[in-house]
């Protein structure tokens, strides 16, 4: 019989989660999902908790932190936009990040990795913007509103298809350079 690995774990997480959201994620669906037993799964995980922090964990490695790690040697304004719209498009899981952002609500574990997220992502994208400006008050505006459009762009029903996004995206992004103009 063929072992599963930590990653099937948490992949099967991911699952349960965008199906059933984090009430549905329970060990005995975890084990009826992988066909395995509870044996196999705390071969893994000290206990739900345990398996709760990997899982939120490796979101947040593949939501914020790879990205930005994959991104950080790019110098210019377009270049670092160009790659964010194409790593961050290519991450997104929209309903897996609806049912984090749920889950983050009524579960103080998610919520600190939730909050953390959201910081890393809104500091890059200040870090972004100040290269377009050197007004503070610029780069805080920009950065909110663009992180608003990434997060509310993947919730609406139906799903905003990708070249709308860019076309919007990019429509945002000139709004953003005739309003520092005008400062």
């Amino acid at each position: 019989m063929k072992r599963t690995d930590k990653n099937a774990w948490l992949a099967e997480g991911f699952k349960i989660l965008r199906s059933k959201g984090a009430a549905g994620l329970t060990i005995e669906k975890l084990t009826q999902g992988l066909k395995k037993t509870k044996g196999s799964f705390y071969h893994h995980f000290k206990n739900k908790n345990d398996y709760f922090q990997q899982l939120l964990e490796q979101w947040e490695e593949q939501q914020s932190i790879e990205i930005i790690q994959n991104i950080q040697d790019k110098k210019n304004l377009e270049e670092i936009n160009e790659n964010l719209v194409t790593l961050s498009g290519a991450a997104m899981d929209p309903k897996t990040e609806v049912a984090i952002r749920a889950w983050a609500l009524r579960d103080p574990l998610a919520r600190k990795f939730q909050e953390r997220i959201d910081t890393r992502r809104v500091d890059f994208l200040k870090n972004m913007f100040s290269l377009m400006t050197q007004n503070k008050g610029q780069v805080e505006l920009f950065s909110m509103i663009r992180y608003c459009f990434y997060i509310g762009s993947h919730q609406i029903i139906p799903a905003m298809d990708e070249k709308i996004y860019k076309q919007h995206l990019a429509a945002l992004m000139e709004m953003f350079e005739l309003y520092r103009k005008l400062e």
